[in-house]
């Protein structure tokens, strides 16, 4: 049984919390308040109308609550990245146009708003709710409410008016300010009495007194947080499947390990060191049932054994196809993991990275792929930080890795699918619809085809997986009218 520990009133935590004002990132803290008071808002997730009505709500009432010396704060599970993404995304698509003027906090862990009784262990999500902390750092009011948004937003103002004046009104020093009561006599008297304009000396002692005594701005504190995998089931689960019918689809992380460099530019040494890890890492003690299966190290292996290594339908569902060829030669340290139900598959020292960790499934269940990998790649972190302590690679810019296709977040997204009505009028319109898509499209059989996305440096996890949905549907549509207008009729 889990027992509330929020006390109201009782005081916030200062820890520093990452988060997004306007569209630039920053890191906030709640006792950078101090002075004001602070309505913090808790909401499920970006990209929600309901989410989406809330902070449009309190965000029209911004001026109306700086005027009573009140602050605005919203916190989600979302990332910094993704909270960019939402701010700048038009109104009608989903956005704000880049108007917001809340800043959005990020809080993947749940850490902030599990203090509040405000966070879904089992969803991983904030729940919606509204926290009213004071000026001296103090939780006043936190509740949730099912009032419509609007009406939530002009509550809460009145709401803080009234504790504002119960405050006043109850405290002990309300007919002696602090500021009169602590002033010096000596300071006082020496303004009254000495005539210090003549003294330059005098000036700045006491300008350094008046100084003192001032309350210090608040600043900012910026403080980098590790790289993630950045999707929780519980936005992947909100997502839509592509409409396009597509005969499979799958999902490839990149990694490399910690201490080891980037890719597989390494010594054959480190490459063995790396596989001894991976082997601990794949086996049953730390892979759940789903994800339990084989790993085989390829060195060595006859034609005929990688002939039946290669046989699965989860290596041309992958893209990997390549590794059928039996001329190849596979250096040591390299191998293949792949789990019982051959829907799930780890490299090791294949090509350029060290893993390559790859969730697939036939038709267009790409949720499931997803969740698959999510629940995988967790895993496997846990598991290498365990046996090495580092875990991933990372730098400036996310996740280390050679993929020169793939941005610092190191996922990509794949389809195969059947473009009979491309096929049928030839390169020219492939090759348009390359340009217009901003897509790569790799011939693999007559009218079949893989399709990926081509990424760009500020793309997230999210940008990634709903962009190349939604390329892959105005592919497929486009395909449609093709085949309709010359009349072409899909063979199977």
């Amino acid at each position: 049984m889990v027992f509330s520990q929020l006390a109201v009133p009782g005081p916030v935590p200062s820890s520093f919390i990452p988060g997004v004002s306007g569209v630039q990132e920053a890191a906030f803290s709640l006792s950078d308040f101090r002075g004001h008071y602070l309505v913090l808002l808790f909401y499920s997730g970006d990209w929600e109308p309901a989410s989406h009505g809330i902070l449009t709500s309190f965000s029209s009432l911004k001026d109306r609550f700086s005027a009573t010396g009140c602050e605005l704060a919203a916190c989600s599970t979302d990332s910094p990245k993704v909270h960019k993404s939402w701010i700048k995304t038009e109104s009608e698509d989903g956005g704000f146009s880049g108007q917001l003027s809340i800043p959005l906090w990020s809080d993947p862990s749940g850490h902030l708003a599990s203090q509040f009784d405000l966070f879904d262990a089992e969803e991983c999500q904030c729940l919606d709710g509204v926290v009213v902390i004071d000026d001296e750092g103090i939780v006043r009011h936190a509740m949730t409410t099912s009032m419509e948004t609007e009406d939530t937003a002009i509550s809460t103002l009145e709401l803080v008016k009234l504790l504002k004046v119960y405050k006043d009104e109850t405290s002990p020093d309300k007919k002696m300010p602090q500021s009169a009561a602590n002033r010096s006599s000596i300071s006082s008297a020496m303004e009254k009495d000495w005539d210090i304009s003549r003294d330059p000396e005098l000036l700045k002692a006491l300008d350094m007194a008046k100084r003192l005594g001032r309350k210090q701005p608040a600043h900012m504190v910026y403080r980098p947080r590790n790289p993630t995998f950045d999707l929780a089931p519980a936005r992947i689960r909100r997502m839509v499947n592509p409409k396009a019918s597509t005969l499979s689809c799958s999902a490839a992380i990149y990694r490399n390990l910690s201490g080891f460099g980037s890719g597989t530019d390494i010594s054959t040494n480190q490459k063995l060191q790396v596989e001894n890890i991976m082997k601990k890492v794949l086996g049953v003690a730390f892979m759940p049932e789903e994800l339990a299966g084989e790993y085989r190290s390829l060195y060595n292996l006859s034609p005929r054994e990688l002939g039946e290594c290669f046989d699965s339908e989860i290596f041309s569902i992958s893209g990997d196809s390549w590794a059928k060829d039996t001329s190849l030669i596979w250096p040591q340290g390299s191998g293949v993991f792949v789990n019982n139900y051959e829907n799930f598959l780890v490299w090791v020292n294949s090509r350029e990275e060290q893993l390559k960790i790859v969730s697939t499934a036939p038709g267009q269940d790409l949720k499931y792929v997803l969740l698959r990998l999510q629940k995988a790649i967790i895993k496997i972190e846990e598991a290498v930080k365990s046996c090495q302590e580092k875990g991933f690679t990372t730098d400036c810019n996310g996740f280390s890795h050679n993929q020169l296709t793939v941005n610092g977040t190191g996922l990509e997204i794949r389809f195969s699918l059947q473009l009979p009505g491309l096929s049928h009028v030839g390169r020219a319109e492939i090759d348009k619809s390359k340009s217009d898509l901003n897509v790569a499209i790799i011939p693999e059989s007559r009218s079949q085809y893989e399709v990926t996305m081509k990424q760009t440096e500020e793309m997230d996890e999210f940008d990634i997986v709903t962009r190349s949905i939604d390329t892959v549907d105005k592919l497929w549509k486009r395909d449609m009218e093709l085949q309709s207008r010359h009349g072409v009729r899909l063979s199977l």
